[in-house]
């Protein structure tokens, strides 16, 4: 594996494309869950109101992050320093590329993105769903973008679906985690306790489906199971695993024990650090897949 300044800085573009992705998720979810809800309207209002702003911060910096991939390909490509992200023949390579393609998709849906979200709220009720289906349009878009380039590029329509299924699970899983530690700042003790119950049963069908396509894929990039020992892929691989398996033991203890035993202020302090360590091992997961997705690929 050779790491260099360009390896680093693609590898940046593509963990803040996968943090925004993973916010823009989690909001969704967020909104699904509050649909039904009966907190005050002072509650709801500072809750949206921080989590809209966050979003757009996150949709803002992978906006510009895919706006500079473009040139960063150009500048790896031409080894010639910096001056070689402005390189007019290096340029209109990767303009071509699916580089290219990518950041033509890519590009007008995070506008989009950010065009709806600032928008969320300021609808009237009969256009609510209209907002929500934009957003949905969006990160859907978004998401189907990754399948232009790493792993998934050269395989067929199946697998990419999969691949595609995989990457929704896992942003809707991880980017509910801080708008939900935000909840416990913003609403009510009962509201965060309904909040995590329904979001505890909803992350059972985002694991089933984060399980099923992760295997599936698995099986797909390997040969053989030794691989996942003796190669580079296979051994981060298991580290990655290893780490999901870790935020599975912690989401399990948020839905069996923390949250039915909330009755108490110091419960939901507990629930915000559990969730603060969630949160940790998710980073973490994302820094591993834009490696994978940057500096090392299955074995051949």
């Amino acid at each position: 594996m050779q790491i260099s300044d360009w390896s680093v800085f693609l590898l940046l573009v593509k963990l803040v494309t996968y943090l925004a992705t993973a916010a823009l998720a989690g909001t969704l979810v967020l909104r699904i869950l509050n649909r039904k809800s009966k907190i005050t309207d002072d509650n709801f209002a500072a809750l949206n109101s921080y989590i809209k702003s966050w979003l757009l911060i996150c949709l803002s910096t992978a906006l510009i992050a895919s706006i500079l991939q473009v040139p960063i390909e150009a500048g790896s490509m031409a080894e010639s320093g910096f001056s070689g992200m402005t390189d007019a023949f290096m340029l209109e390579i990767i303009w071509q590329s699916v580089i290219g393609d990518q950041a033509v998709v890519r590009i007008p849906a995070f506008i989009l993105a950010i065009v709806a979200v600032a928008a969320w709220n300021k609808h009237s009720a009969s256009t609510t769903n209209l907002n929500f289906f934009l957003t949905l349009f969006s990160l859907i878009t978004i998401i189907a973008s990754f399948t232009f380039t790493g792993h998934s590029a050269e395989k067929n329509l199946l697998i990419k679906s999969l691949f595609m299924f995989h990457i929704f699970a896992i942003s809707c899983w991880v980017g509910s985690l801080w708008p939900l530690y935000k909840s416990c700042q913003f609403l009510p003790m009962a509201e965060v306790k309904r909040l995590m119950h329904q979001f505890g049963q909803l992350a059972v069908i985002i694991i089933i489906v984060l399980l099923v396509s992760g295997v599936t894929l698995l099986l797909q990039y390997l040969n053989s199971v030794a691989e996942l020992f003796t190669s580079n892929y296979g051994q981060l691989i298991l580290l990655k695993l290893l780490l999901v398996c870790a935020m599975l033991l912690l989401g399990a203890w948020h839905k069996l024990t923390l949250v039915p035993q909330i009755a108490e202020q110091h419960h939901i302090i507990t629930l915000k650090r559990s969730i603060s360590v969630e949160m940790f091992i998710a980073f973490v997961v994302l820094i591993i897949t834009s490696i994978f997705t940057t500096l090392i690929g299955p074995p051949m």
